[in-house]
């Protein structure tokens, strides 16, 4: 569809050729004691698939797996029938032993791709159209739905006359930015691989010997030994970045039309803004989680308070000036301190960067839309019914 329409597609497509095997067999002798949901599997003998290695991931433990083979994408692409596909599987387990039932087998390619522009005219992509990438990260769903939740408020509202069309827009210049740092993320986490095998001397290839020296040469007692042992673990430290990379998931910040920045100095990311999470209330932030207590005593967190297709004003115990305007705006309001949303723990206190009296607008997708860090001499329908008509594009409010 993407193309169909002509959206600019930036990127490589078919960079690299792989196969899944979904298949059912007892591994439990060699995964129950080490339970995992994916294993990274090297082994010197595999005859398909380059050097040998290949990745088992755990559908259903120990007894329903997907395997992951590559091929080369420059030959015509393999014919894998059920006989081909039970000898990859013993080739890269390495236990013929075992009764291995196929279920399916499937070819697919790694590409580099994404749109720089997500609509056109009446059009609108997301997912897979205008992101593509490996499963690397494991960003794909997620990329997609939070695509999803951007657009479908945005076209609730402009169609039902409460926003303008101009809030269409607002949704290239948001998730655009995101799907190609996803796309670019999880092809470097792909290629990251790279530095395991030249720290194991097998790069130039995956020959038996090859594998079998390179892992002899890491095992040996000597300097290379000590050598290659410590490349080995900077190489295996950088996968960090594909399976602990909390800040590509949550450090988004939304920059566009439907986001009113304040007049706070730009951010210091005081770690790798990558691995780790840094929450904020930032306009264009996700707005930050934090646990309350709710009138029973249960826990409840602040990303429960917002959303279900509405804006909401988030404030605190001493915001009840925000609260009625609110509710002559007909908005949601929150008032963290009160019976019902209590900050038992002080995490919010902790993360807010905001005085009692301050104010978030949060939009129904959970991303700030404006804040006032502290209060405001008066007027506060005036504020938030002029940033209600910024954010939404509209020069009047709806009758």
């Amino acid at each position: 569809m993407a193309e169909q329409i002509g959206l600019p597609i930036a990127g490589q497509s078919g960079k690299a050729g792989s196969m899944n095997i979904v298949f059912r067999a007892d591994l439990s002798r060699h995964v129950a004691h080490r339970p995992s949901v994916l294993y990274w599997v090297m082994r010197p003998g595999a005859h398909l698939g380059g050097i040998g290695m290949g990745l088992v991931r755990m559908v259903r433990p120990w007894d329903e797996w997907l395997l992951t083979w590559g091929y080369d994408i420059d030959q015509p692409p393999p014919e894998v029938d059920e006989a081909t596909a039970r000898d990859i599987v013993h080739d890269l387990v390495g236990d013929t032993t075992i009764d291995v039932e196929i279920t399916s087998t499937s070819l697919w390619t790694v590409n580099h791709s994404y749109a720089t522009e997500y609509s056109r005219g009446r059009v609108f992509c997301a997912g897979d159209a205008v992101h593509r990438h490996p499963p690397s990260n494991g960003l794909g769903s997620n990329t997609s739905i939070q695509d999803s939740y951007n657009l479908a408020w945005k076209l609730a509202m402009v169609l039902r006359g409460e926003a303008g069309p101009g809030l269409l827009d607002t949704y290239t210049a948001e998730r655009a930015p995101v799907g190609r740092q996803i796309v670019d993320r999880a092809n470097l986490s792909r290629d990251q691989f790279g530095p395991i095998f030249a720290a194991l001397g097998i790069a130039g290839g995956g020959d038996d010997e090859g594998i079998v020296a390179g892992l002899a040469a890491c095992r040996a007692d000597d300097a290379e030994g000590v050598k290659r042992r410590q490349a080995l673990h900077e190489a295996i430290e950088l996968k960090n970045y594909e399976f602990n990379a909390h800040g590509v998931e949550l450090n988004q910040r939304y920059s566009s039309g439907a986001v009113i920045p304040d007049d706070a100095p730009p951010e210091v990311w005081e770690r790798d803004p990558e691995l780790f999470h840094q929450p904020t209330t930032r306009p264009g932030a996700k707005l930050p989680h934090a646990w309350l207590v709710d009138e029973h005593g249960e826990r409840l967190s602040t990303l429960d308070l917002v959303g279900r297709g509405e804006f909401t004003v988030v404030t605190g115990l001493a915001g009840g000036a925000w609260v009625s305007a609110a509710e002559e705006l007909s908005l949601r309001a929150v008032r963290i301190g009160d019976a019902g949303v209590r900050d038992a723990y002080g995490d919010w206190r902790r993360v807010s960067d905001l005085d009692e009296a301050g104010c978030l607008l949060v939009r129904p997708d959970g991303h700030v839309a404006w804040r006032s860090v502290s209060d405001v001499p008066s007027g506060h329908v005036g504020v938030l019914r002029d940033v209600l008509n910024r954010v939404l594009h509209r020069k009047f409010p709806p009758s």
